[in-house]
């Protein structure tokens, strides 16, 4: 059986992959789009969880670790989603990029981004030129896990949907550094609720897309067809667009509502993804934490992080060395770290935390290999501080 959904699983990427021209096009490198924002939350001023499933948030400036105000972006490979759905359609994209104030060429370029402004208003244009109010929708078709960056192979290969899901709210600044994703635990199953920074226009065609990839990337590493159970969107829509809506999703879609949310049951976000590979995943992860320390702004706790994934095989990292190695003092650490509601025993703890789940999850890997990959000197100092995580033995939690 799992055999079948690998293939399943494996043939529909293949498919997504080869229907996508903007792969190997000598114009347009790779797909993307753009988000706009709904329901207006007021975000910290720096130092956020960001934006999981995709697209353009509507800012103009956010501060960085090092106190400087910066223009807000979002990866490129969210609006060539938009170029090709225009394209599809016979509208010439590459004068409404120019339109908008967007270099085409920039597009070829792997870790190129654009100004969310400029994005913002490219969608516009779009919604203008093609008079459909469902753009998003349709830009979806578009998207494909290289649209993620490496983060789109790391969710492929994560152990499950809501171990997917933590990943792209850890990681998700490679996408835009401009909103922020809370995964909340409900009742009736996990949410995702996409905040966006208050105060700026709203662009509902592109939430629209947010909505439709989160959809489309789950379906695609579960092999479930029908997920999530329920859409909340803060727009408006008639009669014959929440039929649409509710057509596209297969779900009941809430127009008018309190946020920008979807809702997947418990039951669907621990079922184990048929790609799952632990090893694969961290070095995706590695890849995504290598962009995000040389993307101006990131956050310093994400540059400890992968300091400490780095070193911890070696055993446990001092504070001064990870600090000298980010190019500051200890007191400087210390001082970001707190700005950012974090501390360097917390990040440590974290990131042992969630590797140690990770290792766990793969038999191959004994429990004392786990130990020293950690930097632990001993199984038994391990074993407490896995059960101080966790409430569990390392055993325990393997077997569980």
């Amino acid at each position: 059986m799992r055999n079948v959904l690998v293939a399943q699983v494996g043939a529909r990427f293949a498919a997504e992959i080869g229907q996508v021209p903007g792969v190997v096009d000598e114009r347009f490198a790779h797909d993307g789009g753009g988000m706009g924002r709904g329901c207006p939350r007021q975000l910290r001023p720096a130092g956020s969880v960001n934006l999981v499933f995709g697209g353009q948030a509507l800012v103009t400036t956010g501060q960085g670790a090092d106190g400087m105000v910066r223009e807000a972006t979002t990866i490129n490979t969210w609006a060539i989603a938009i170029a090709r759905t225009l394209d599809a359609r016979g509208i010439d994209s590459v004068r409404l990029f120019t339109e908008a104030g967007l270099d085409p060429a920039l597009l070829r370029d792997p870790n190129g981004r654009y100004p969310v402004l400029k994005m913002a208003h490219l969608w516009k244009l779009a919604v203008a030129a093609t008079g459909d109010a469902c753009l998003g929708l349709r830009a979806a078709a578009y998207v494909q896990p290289a649209t993620f960056h490496s983060l789109g192979l790391a969710m492929m290969a994560s152990q499950n949907l809501e171990d997917a899901l933590q990943r792209t709210a850890r990681y998700s600044r490679i996408v835009s550094n401009a909103v922020d994703i809370v995964i909340e635990r409900t009742a009736e199953g996990v949410k995702e609720v996409v905040r966006f920074l208050d105060g700026v226009p709203v662009v509902e065609e592109a939430i629209d897309l947010v909505m439709a990839s989160t959809a489309k990337m789950g379906r695609m590493l579960t092999g479930l067809e029908r997920l999530p159970i329920e859409i909340r969107l803060c727009r408006q829509g008639d009669a014959a667009m929440q039929a649409e809506f509710a057509a596209y999703f297969a779900c009941p879609v809430q127009f008018g509502a309190e946020e920008n949310s979807l809702l997947i049951p418990h039951a669907w976000m621990q079922q184990p993804l048929p790609m799952a590979n632990p090893d694969l995943a961290r070095q995706n992860d590695r890849v995504v934490m290598e962009y995000l320390r040389r993307f101006d702004g990131a956050r310093v706790s994400e540059k400890v992080r992968a300091e400490l994934i780095s070193r911890l095989p070696a055993g446990e990292p001092a504070r001064a060395d990870v600090a000298a190695a980010l190019n500051m003092s200890e007191k400087t650490l210390q001082r970001r770290l707190r700005d950012e509601d974090s501390s360097y025993q917390g990040v440590l703890d974290e990131t042992r935390r969630e590797l140690a789940q990770q290792y766990l999850r793969n038999r191959q890997v004994s429990v004392c290999e786990v130990t020293f990959r950690l930097g632990f000197s001993d199984q038994s100092s391990f074993t407490r501080a896995f059960k101080r995580w966790t409430g569990v033995s390392p055993g325990e939690f393997r077997n569980a």
